[in-house]
């Protein structure tokens, strides 16, 4: 007969003797038919917690609380839950000795606990064993369910359920590197892969994971706390047990980390308890942000909160702060589970077990585990639990998939001695700052501010600014930015010696757009110019800032994908493109025949048309009673015809006398009018404008040719040109802009080049020192232009970006431009001017032609209506 526990919760207890007299007269009943049970049946169930622990007292008294309100309030139930507790000592082995005794020796049919993730990885074993239910309403940790374990319930939320809403949290304040700090065991390194990915789905990197072994002493802690402040990262989130926490939140606050800039995220193993944690601990905590499962603060609540705390000092008679020993979710979990342990026990109909036991197998025992046979009941019990849903202290009580639902996570702030809560966050809304209120309101995510999403942050610190996320390490140093040494093209970098300082002085317009936009930071930066001779490739100060051997690179580097895998741009600071420079020249052809070009062809018809048809109907209407229209077919021809002709010119005679063909000519005259100044200001602007053209447009003609082409020294331009197949004999290097300009004058046939491809902004530049003499064609390909390179994951990337952006939509950034290109825009072409732009067709004028039909035809049909009378 299973011993008395130390600590059972029930009012009514009746002897071991009476009892077991009592069960025997009821089963006796119950096999005979004789109807209900007369007494209640007991049912053994164990729990294994760290007793030593505020975790486990608050829990295990949880648990009592609730199976006597439970029973008060079903007083007729026929079953009564039986406590059978054991003290796991806080050590995995303890919790798996006590697992063992309590389906073994106490043959418990349910096992609440144990607390720790790590003591339940190889309870669920047993459980899946002896198929013994364990319900655990505190081991949160990710580790304990890789494996199908149906027999292992948690009745809490696993830890990977909050890391969409931490990383919600970091993508409101627009952070773009993190570092996790997480307990070294299977506990912390649970969690890494599913916040690692949310973070990823969001644009966040974890630059570091920063390993704390459970057993770490202040020196390493504090050694590790040294390499973090050595990056330039500022927020860290934390995955840790509380006691863990406590100490490496005391160690940063010596190292001065919990201050200004710093921000700090808990995940909810800490949050859930910051409101009981010691005055000391929460006074290193300051301006921590911590994310905790959500309970509504009701009525019930707080009455159990009241008779909590009054039963806790009556039975451990520990004078603690009030604040410390009051419950948290994890006892409203505890509190629940023992409610549906309870419910699924009476449901379970015990009398089919009565004679079933665990019976020890006939074979041979090989090890301790060998002798655990199944629980008889432990199938029936865990459907039981399963199918519960009731209302509970921290909830709706519901087990989906063998865990709690994903629930609302409210964000606390540590300010003073507690947590105050700063907003919500919930799968279906995101943060809020109220319950079941979406962030976004029907805005644009992106116009959305976190001030706007959640209530005001105070940051460790005791600040109210938002910590930017990055800072310069404490070890920092001068920023060494390596620029190219140019022999031209000065016009971007030009680096020349400094005899007053024995140095170089540095100057050109990249120069000028980096130092513009380091102005507009809203933090000092501090750099320095170290000039490098690239030997013609950008390649090789690329690799430079790869290898960390300078921290940026600032100069005229264009960026393109095979770049983009070692290091990171800011966004491009001129256009893009590769372009075409060739010789301009004039076209003349054609000039003499250029008054028939401001018509179309079908235009030109059209008019000729209604010119004659206008004559005609004119003719027909005044030739029975106009004299100046008869005579001769001939007089009659050239009569009604120069008349409509000279209109054209309006020099046409008063000779017309009938009304109709007024009104014929007048709408006629209108046509004329639109269509000869339409005319007249289109041949205006095909004689005024500059008749220049490319002497080439076409790349393809060159390979056709077998004209010769250059491109810059150095430049990525020579891979592109073996890409369009041009022969490696045909391709010349040159370097000087008089290379440029005295290759295209002399020509492919005279040793020179037919075009040079180069990137767009060194053709404009060209183009401001030799003029109209050349045309740039094209471009020939994309590429995203110039841009400031920084290692992989550098935090500056995207203030310089944003900062570049603002300059070179405003007035200063087309100053720097006219200081070094002049005023002039460039004369980009793509191919002959477009003649036709300017042409004006039928079209344009089908309108005014269908209504002088109209008019016309109307006449001359009434015209012939009254002849044929």
């Amino acid at each position: 007969m299973p011993h008395q526990p130390r600590h059972a919760p029930c009012r009514y207890l009746i002897t071991a003797n009476v009892h077991h007299l009592l069960l025997v007269f009821v089963f006796s009943l119950l096999l005979a038919g004789d109807g209900a049970a007369a007494a209640t049946v007991p049912v053994p169930v164990g729990v294994i917690l760290d007793l030593a622990t505020a975790l486990g007292k608050k829990s295990l008294l949880s648990v009592e609380m609730a199976l006597e309100d439970f029973y008060a309030a079903h007083p007729d139930f026929t079953t009564r839950v039986r406590l059978h507790v054991r003290d796991s000592d806080r050590d995995v082995v303890t919790a798996a000795s006590a697992a063992i005794d309590l389906i073994d020796n106490e043959k418990v049919s349910v096992v609440i606990g144990p607390q720790s993730t790590l003591q339940a990885e190889f309870v669920t074993y047993l459980a899946n064993r002896t198929k013994v239910p364990v319900i655990s309403f505190s081991a949160t940790g990710d580790a304990v369910t890789q494996y199908h374990v149906p027999y292992f319930l948690r009745a809490c939320v696993k830890d990977s359920f909050q890391a969409a809403s931490i990383a919600a949290f970091v993508k409101a304040y627009d952070w773009k590197n993190v570092v996790i700090v997480y307990e070294d065991n299977n506990y912390g390194v649970g969690i890494l892969p599913s916040i690692i990915d949310a973070l990823q789905d969001v644009d966040v990197h974890v630059i570091y994971r920063s390993a704390i072994p459970a057993s770490s002493s202040d020196h390493l802690i504090d050694l590790e706390l040294y390499k973090l402040m050595t990056m330039q990262t500022r927020v860290f989130i934390v995955h840790m047990l509380p006691a863990r926490a406590s100490l490496l939140f005391a160690r940063a606050s010596v190292a001065g980390m919990m201050s200004e800039g710093y921000a700090w995220i808990v995940t909810d193993s800490i949050g859930i308890v910051l409101d009981v944690l010691p005055e000391h601990t929460i006074d290193n905590m300051q301006g921590v942000v911590g994310f905790r499962p959500y309970a509504a603060k009701s009525a019930r609540i707080l009455d159990f909160t009241t008779r909590f705390v009054a039963l806790f000092r009556a039975k451990y008679h520990e004078n603690h702060d009030i604040r410390m020993i009051k419950p948290t979710v994890f006892q409203y979990w505890a509190y629940d589970v023992a409610w549906a342990i309870a419910t699924a026990a009476e449901k379970v109909e015990w009398v089919r077990f009565s004679n079933i036991g665990f019976q020890t197998p006939e074979s041979v025992v090989k090890n301790l585990l060998d002798d655990l046979t199944p629980s008889p009941a432990g199938p029936e019990l865990l459907s039981s639990i399963l199918a519960a849903g009731f209302d509970g202290l921290a909830g709706r009580f519901t087990l989906v998939d063998r865990h709690m639902q994903v629930p609302v996570y409210e964000v606390v702030n540590v300010i003073g001695e507690k947590a105050r809560g700063i907003g919500f966050w919930s799968p279906g809304f995101g943060l809020s700052r109220l319950m079941n209120s979406s962030s976004s309101q029907g805005q644009a995510k992106s116009s959305i501010t976190p001030s706007e999403v959640l209530k005001p942050v105070i940051w460790p610190g005791d600040s109210t600014t938002v910590p930017k996320g990055w800072d310069f390490p404490v070890n920092t140093k001068i920023l060494k930015i390596g620029v190219p040494v140019r022999r031209e093209f000065k016009f971007f970098v030009n680096v020349e010696a400094n005899p007053n300082t024995n140095g170089s002085s540095v100057s050109g317009y990249s120069i000028d757009v980096f130092e513009a936009a380091v102005k507009r930071l809203p933090y000092a930066l501090r750099y320095e110019y170290i000039p490098y001779d690239c030997a013609n490739s950008y390649d090789q100060l690329i690799s430079q800032v790869y290898f960390k051997n300078f921290d940026a690179a600032v100069g005229d580097v264009t960026i393109i994908a095979n770049r983009t895998r070692y290091v990171d741009f800011t966004m491009p600071y001129t256009e893009s493109g590769v372009s075409m420079l060739v010789l301009a020249k004039n076209n003349d052809k054609g000039t003499m025949w250029i008054f028939l070009e401001p018509l179309t062809k079908d235009l030109w018809i059209a008019t000729v048309v209604f010119i004659f048809f206008t004559g005609l109907v004119v003719w027909m209407i005044e030739n029975p009673t106009n004299k100046g229209f008869q005579g001769s077919g001939l007089r009659q021809f050239s009569t009604a015809f120069y008349f409509t002709f000279s209109t054209l010119t309006f020099s046409h005679d008063q000779i017309i006398e009938k009304l109709q063909s007024k009104v014929v000519v007048v709408i006629w005259c209108f046509v004329v009018l639109v269509l000869v100044q339409s005319y007249t200001a289109s041949l205006s602007s095909l004689l005024t404008a500059q008749r220049l053209q490319p002497s080439v447009s076409d790349p393809r003609l060159l390979l056709r040719n077998g004209d010769f082409v250059g491109y810059q020294n150095g430049s990525f331009v020579h891979a592109m040109l073996r890409r369009l197949q041009f022969d490696e004999r045909k391709i010349k290097v040159l370097s000087t802009l008089e290379e440029y300009a005295k290759a295209l004058r002399t020509g492919s046939q005279h040793g020179g080049v037919s075009a040079i491809f180069d990137e767009t902004p060194y053709l404009n530049s060209f183009l401001t020192q030799y003029g109209k003499e050349f045309q740039i064609v094209g471009p020939m390909d994309r590429t995203d232009g110039f841009g400031f390179v920084f290692p992989k994951g550098s935090p500056l990337v995207p203030d310089l970006s944003k900062a570049i952006l603002n300059l070179t939509e405003g007035c200063e950034g087309f100053q720097i431009q006219k200081k070094w290109f002049g005023d002039t825009t460039s004369s980009t072409d793509y191919g002959s001017p477009d003649t036709d732009s300017v042409r004006l067709s039928l079209r344009s004028f089908k309108g005014l032609f269908f209504v002088n039909g109209f008019v016309s035809n109307h006449h001359a049909a009434d015209k012939v209506a009254r002849f044929h009378l």
